[in-house]
């Protein structure tokens, strides 16, 4: 039987990394897919770079949808200069400018919905388990340690309350970020709508190199985009639209 945890995932402001940015730190719009893995990761206690094979997408389903509208904010951040060890601050400190993601005003937070798969039932109700409990075993952030981050009304939908459909090109309201390598064909874009694109990293190797990649697109304020999908699409029963996991299409 398949079942999927559905938790929002919540902080006042964010910093998520781009894998391509230069000494400015750039910031994604939304988590990418190997960010979270790490907070399932650390709700979970799995050690530092001990899950990469667990929460792989060959056994992971990971889906993320944006639910507050964000705006970005450059401030420059005052760091310690540490090349050649210098930890206590004995080689100066360096400038660095760093995006960070806000909610729009006059919204005080930012929230995203998280949607959680794996092959292994008992890796699902264990996550269900610790969320439904309030129980993390170590503290998450939306990207760092300046961001922290907390869980609101998760959920397990069980087998019944799921469902789950092979798509062969057909057009669905699609409600979560969407990788191009699943779209098969235009988008119907209505009125009023806009859309972001990004590249973003889907999976990483034990060492931390990045294993894979692809561009993800989503509405700017969440809505959901129209599009025809291959692979596979999920619908919860309390759910207006479906949705697609951050994966490539076999």
């Amino acid at each position: 039987m398949k079942s999927l945890v559905a938790f929002d995932l919540v902080g006042p402001m964010a910093h998520f990394r781009k894998f391509d940015t230069n000494s400015s730190s750039l910031s994604y719009k939304i988590p990418p897919r190997t960010v979270l893995t790490g907070i399932l990761a650390a709700l979970l206690g799995r050690e530092r770079d001990s899950y990469y094979d667990d929460l792989s997408m060959e056994h992971a389903q990971i889906g993320i949808s944006l639910k507050t509208p964000v705006r970005s904010y450059m401030q420059t951040v005052n760091y310690l200069f540490t090349k050649d060890e210098g930890w206590d601050g004995c080689k100066g400190h360096t400038q660095i400018p760093v995006e960070f993601v806000l909610p729009r005003c006059p919204l005080q937070l930012i929230r995203y919905k998280v949607y959680f798969s794996h092959v292994n039932e008992e890796f699902t109700q264990e996550l269900a388990k610790q969320l439904l409990a309030s129980h993390y075993k170590f503290p998450i952030y939306l990207g760092i340690s300046e961001c922290p981050a907390w869980i609101e009304s998760p959920k397990l939908y069980k087998n019944n309350e799921l469902q789950i459909l092979p798509s062969y090109g057909e057009r669905f309201f699609i409600e979560t970020a969407i990788p191009i390598s699943r779209l098969s064909g235009d988008l119907k874009l209505r009125e009023g709508i806009r859309l972001y694109k990004d590249r973003m990293p889907f999976d990483l190797y034990s060492d931390r190199q990045i294993k894979a990649v692809d561009d993800v697109i989503w509405e700017e304020n969440g809505r959901a985009l129209e599009v025809p999908v291959n692979g596979e699409v999920f619908k919860l029963q309390d759910h207006d639209h479906f949705g697609v996991f951050l994966e490539f299409h076999q």
